[in-house]
């Protein structure tokens, strides 16, 4: 027996296009509209229960990444991928200069993203919720104000909590609880001119999910935006 839903899926984010570097001074940001992959995770209930772990599944995507600077050194982000959780968090950077100090050379950030959803398909058969968080280091090297190579380790984790409701089946009343945690090399290369910038970046990815073999992968992808 299979089960088909929506509720039995959950997307997890492939690239991130994080860089080093903050905004720089009070309230000013940067908007981007991504066009990516990422990994779909399917609760697989082939034999009729939720023992089996999950199948992946490397699916388009589109998501927008929105940071916002409070202080020099200091981001406030929001980050979302279709279908997936939307993750806010901050960045600090502790080496190098903002992006709108316009300085060349070495940078170096760290960011932390935390955020959550709660669902129910329209005929209410199952309910879940999805946790995550993120936390990423982030190394580039600023060659002029137009060129920006950039590289990042980042480990995340999510937590999927359910709870079915299909009477007359063996999946009746059956809890899935499933944990994937992600470790991921993110390499990117951002160029921009005035206010308006590209993002292009590769993200090598291994996911680990509850009584599922390991996953590794490789995404691509990148984001439009401007700055102000």
């Amino acid at each position: 027996m299979s089960l088909v839903s929506c509720a039995t899926k959950y997307v997890v984010p492939g690239n991130r296009f994080i860089t080093p570097e903050t905004q720089g001074g009070a309230f000013r940001g940067q908007v981007e509209i991504q066009v990516t992959q990422g990994q779909q995770l399917t609760i697989d209930t082939a034999q009729g229960s939720i023992e089996e772990g999950v199948l992946y599944q490397e699916i388009p995507r589109t998501g927008f990444l929105y940071s916002n600077s409070f202080f020099e050194s200091l981001d406030l982000i929001w980050s979302h991928i279709g279908s997936g959780n939307s993750m806010l968090g901050g960045k600090f950077q502790f080496i190098g200069a903002s992006r709108t100090g316009n300085g060349a050379g070495h940078k170096l950030a760290l960011a932390a993203l935390i955020g959550g959803n709660e669902h129910e398909t329209d005929d209410e058969s199952i309910q879940f919720k999805l946790g995550g968080q993120e936390v990423m280091l982030i190394y580039g090297y600023r060659i002029n104000e137009n060129v920006l190579p950039y590289v990042g380790l980042s480990r995340s984790t999510y937590n999927f909590e359910g709870r079915i409701r299909m009477p007359g089946t063996s999946l009746n009343g059956k809890e899935p609880k499933l944990d994937t945690t992600i470790n991921a090399l993110n390499g990117g290369l951002e160029l921009s001119y005035n206010a308006f910038f590209v993002k292009l970046e590769g993200s090598f990815q291994q996911l680990i999910t509850t009584d599922t073999k390991d996953k590794t992968g490789f995404l691509v992808g990148y984001s439009l935006g401007f700055s102000w």
